[in-house]
C-alpha cells in the first residue's frame, strides 16, 4: 500500500500503534506532534523507516490553522499527495493540563476553549487545510477519532463531550460537502476500559489498541462508506 498518511496526535496512547499499522502495510506516514521534545515522534519515525514504510515526524499544534498549512506544505514536498488523515489529537480537560476533570459550574473560559480548540477546532483545522489537496486528487479519507464520550456523556468531562458531539455534526457535514469529490469522512469511537468492565462487553474481554488500529486502516481502505459512526468494542450502546 504506497500511500500517504498523516496521523496527528501520534504519540499518545493509541496513535503509536495506528501509525506502525499504517506503516507495516508500506504506507508512508507522517507522525504529528505537539510535545515540546520530538524524541517520542522521531523515535516513532525511526521505528517505522525500519519496516517496509516510509515515517517522518512533524511538530503542529492542531488548534493553529497555520500549523496545519505548514504539515500540509512539508507533506506534498516530500511526498506529492495525502490520501488518509486519522485526526487522534485530543483530550479532555485532565488530560490536556494535567490536573483534575472540572464539573461544569467549575470550568472557566480558558478550560472550556483549551478543550474545545483542541477537539472540535482542530477538527475543523483538519479538514480545511487537507481537503483542498485531496478535491485535487479527488479521492481521499478522513478519519476522525471521537469519543463515546461524545454519545453517553458523564460528570466532569462537559466539555469534552460537547466537543466531541460536535466533531460527530462536523463529520456528517463534511462528509455531505466532501462526497462529490470522492472524499470519505468517518468517525470512530475506540472502545475504552474505563468506565465499563468487562461484563458489560458482549464477548467479555476489552477491544486494544491493535484492535482499532486495525480496523482504522481496514476503514481507510474502504471506497464505499462515509459519514458514518464506529464504536469500536463490543459493548451495546443504545
Amino acid at each position: 500500500m504506497d500511500r500517504v498518511v498523516i496521523v496527528t496526535g501520534a504519540t499518545g496512547k493509541l496513535g503509536p500503534e495506528i501509525a506502525r499499522r499504517f506503516g507495516a502495510t508500506g504506507a508512508k506516514v507522517v507522525v504529528n506532534d505537539n510535545r515540546q521534545s520530538s524524541e517520542l515522534a522521531e523515535g516513532l519515525a525511526a521505528e517505522i523507516n525500519k519496516g517496509p514504510g516510509k515515517c517522518f515526524a512533524y511538530k503542529a499544534d492542531v488548534r493553529r490553522y497555520e500549523d496545519w498549512q505548514g504539515m500540509v506544505e512539508e507533506t506534498l514536498r516530500r511526498l506529492n499527495r495525502i490520501d488518509v488523515v486519522v485526526n487522534l489529537a485530543g483530550g479532555n480537560l485532565g488530560k490536556l493540563t494535567g490536573k483534575e476533570n472540572k464539573l461544569l459550574l467549575d470550568h472557566n473560559e480558558e478550560d472550556w476553549d483549551l478543550v474545545i480548540d483542541v477537539n472540535l477546532k482542530g477538527t475543523f483545522n483538519c479538514l480545511r487545510a487537507v481537503a483542498p489537496q485531496m478535491i485535487k486528487q479527488r479521492e481521499g479519507h478522513f478519519i476522525l477519532i471521537s469519543s463515546l464520550q461524545g454519545v453517553k456523556p458523564r460528570a466532569l468531562v462537559s466539555s469534552y463531550s460537547a466537543a466531541k458531539a460536535g466533531v460527530f455534526g462536523l463529520m456528517k457535514a463534511a462528509a455531505l460537502e466532501f462526497g462529490q469529490y470522492n472524499i470519505k469522512v468517518n468517525a470512530v469511537n475506540p472502545g475504552g476500559e474505563t468506565p465499563v468492565t468487562k461484563k458489560d462487553c458482549v464477548l467479555g474481554r476489552f477491544s486494544t489498541q491493535g484492535d482499532l488500529a486495525d480496523f482504522i486502516v481496514y476503514l481507510s481502505q474502504t471506497d464505499n462508506i462515509s459519514g458514518q459512526t464506529f464504536h469500536v468494542g463490543n459493548r451495546i450502546w443504545v
